[in-house]
């Protein structure tokens, strides 16, 4: 083997690999076994989390927020993720189709059609079933739980992952490694090795509970295509067919495999979103988003506090802090892959485009998909609402589908975007935690892909025995359980990215772009304001 193909692959950490297979293995291996024994214990550590946690969750949410607001538009925000002369490597299209593919998945086109109908019927701060004040909050509140919130818990990883490999020259893409800012030469040693490790553990809990959720609906729209039960082999035939998918694109590596995919599921989705806006009531939706935009936008401050200690409605417990929590469990994982595809950019650039494009990209699939649920639920009479509560969220998306013209041609269509939509999520997360089981990776290397398949393996076997076991409930509370500890390494990352910038520019602020080539060490470095003037600090 030539010189040039070993230094094409990075070499894994055994450590890190062999302690993250073991301890996924013996977390969610009891946890799908014995969820009829740990039910009990399970309810009580779920209600701790989400209920006694709840001012935590909101406060890191927002707070996480309003620090990408001033980094983006403060004297940082022009600071480039690399050199002078580092251009960004993937265009702009390809690159926002990764963003948002790699962090929604199908997931967002089933909450899309099921929050709202859940929403109308158990309506927040304190609404009646089925009113107006119910239908104003139906997509405005399923709009805010994929919102800039949201994607802002994803940020800060992106930004101190970007700075670390592209503008300090460290080839380490694993999550220790930016929290060097605050807690120094720990993370060479065996606080380093348990971040990594529990990061991987997180990552698949959060993985696991979106894989429960979407590989049953999937399913069930491919059982009513093809006229028969949604059995679990049905199931167990969906897992396997987007097993494929996202295998084949996680070894055919970033540029070959998952850019590719993230490309063409963005166009599916365009042309999918595109048929159903003109199909159903186009002028009533886009009224209805108008509206449910004008109503976030009032509540926002309300709805991101919103912790209902008085009545205890259990609302934004169930629903945000849920939310907020699962969304950590993916923060780690998603700021590396961020961070992989972001080298040229401005920390603004990042920042703007993971908060806000992203946010509008989510508030269109509630335009469209979560208008038209509503729609059919309060004018045409569809009990939507009875059918998700006695059949589950599969079959109501069945339901909505079978109402579009052209049915026929639509499902198998809708299947083919939700299959491609899912692979994007998982290859891009098997992607990332293989990234975390190594040890040096440069930018221009890749994870070997025998550690890239593995992870899809894994991932497929416990979305099977999720299914399989319905154990679903369990691995929900693995997410969220998994999450507290990322609430610590989340703050450390905006603390380490506060003071490298700080370390690094001081008090210079350039009104263009802002870079940093370093030499020999870190005491000796040139400031690049605007591209032109260089100061030596």
């Amino acid at each position: 083997m030539d010189k040039s193909k070993i230094s094409q692959y990075a070499k894994i950490n055994p450590l890190v690999f062999y302690a993250g297979v073991i301890l996924c293995i013996l977390i969610y291996g009891p946890m799908l076994v014995l969820r009829e024994q740990l039910r009990p214990l399970g309810a009580q550590i779920l209600k701790a989390v989400t209920y006694s946690l709840d001012w935590l969750w909101l406060l890191l949410a927002f707070g996480c927020f309003v620090f990408l607001v001033w980094l983006a538009f403060g004297r940082y925000g022009n600071v480039k993720l690399g050199g002078a002369d580092d251009e960004p490597e993937f265009s702009r299209f390809s690159w926002l189709s990764m963003l948002f593919t790699g962090g929604v998945g199908a997931g967002l086109v089933y909450w899309s059609m099921a929050e709202p109908i859940f929403y109308l019927k158990w309506p927040p701060f304190w609404g009646e079933a089925f009113s107006a004040q119910a239908a104003q909050f139906a997509i405005a509140y399923g709009i805010f739980h994929w919102g800039v919130l949201a994607w802002g818990l994803f940020t800060p990883g992106a930004i101190a992952f970007a700075y670390i490999v592209y503008v300090r020259k460290k080839p380490y893409f694993y999550p220790s490694y930016a929290c060097r800012g605050v807690l120094g030469d720990l993370v060479d040693g065996w606080v380093g090795k348990v971040i990594n490790v529990f990061v991987i553990v997180a990552l698949v809990g959060g993985l696991g509970t979106t894989m429960g959720v979407v590989i049953p609906m999937i399913s069930a729209v491919i059982a009513h295509f093809l006229g028969v039960e949604n059995t679990l082999t049905v199931k167990i035939g969906t897992t396997i067919l987007l097993s494929i998918i996202f295998g084949y694109s996680a070894w055919s590596g970033l540029r070959g495999g998952i850019k590719k995919l993230s490309e063409i599921n963005s166009w599916l989705c365009f042309g999918l979103l595109g048929f159903v806006l003109v199909a159903g009531p186009t002028l009533w939706m886009l009224s209805f988003y108008v509206d449910s935009i004008g109503v976030l936008l009032q509540n926002f401050f309300r709805m991101s506090l919103y912790t209902d200690p008085i009545t205890k409605s259990g609302f934004p417990q169930d629903w945000t802090v849920f939310y907020w929590a699962w969304w950590v469990a993916w923060a780690i994982y998603f700021g590396l892959f961020i961070a992989r595809i972001s080298k040229g950019r401005t920390i603004k650039d990042v920042i703007v485009n993971m908060a806000f494009t992203t946010t509008l990209g989510c508030s269109i699939f509630f335009l469209v998909f979560g208008g038209y649920a509503t729609h059919l639920q309060l004018t045409q009479g569809m009990g939507l609402d009875e059918i998700l509560t006695s059949t589950g969220g599969g079959a109501m998306i069945v339901a909505i589908l079978e109402t579009l013209p052209l049915s026929g041609l639509v499902i198998p269509f809708f299947i083919v975007v939700m299959l491609i939509f899912q692979a994007t999520t998982i290859d891009s997360n098997a992607y990332t935690i293989a990234m975390i089981s190594c040890d040096e990776i440069k930018y221009t290397q890749e994870p070997p892909r025998w550690t890239r398949l593995f992870w899809c393996f894994l991932l497929a076997v416990i979305g099977i025995a999720i299914i399989s076991v319905g154990g679903l409930q369990i691995v929900q509370l693995s997410s969220v359980a998994t999450s507290v500890p990322v609430v610590i390494i989340i703050i450390i990352l905006m603390m380490s990215v506060l003071k490298m910038l700080k370390e690094d520019f001081g008090d210079v602020a350039g009104p263009k772009i802002l870079t940093v080539e370093y030499t020999d060490s870190v005491e000796e470095k040139n400031i690049v304001i605007d591209d032109k003037t260089a100061k030596n600090v």
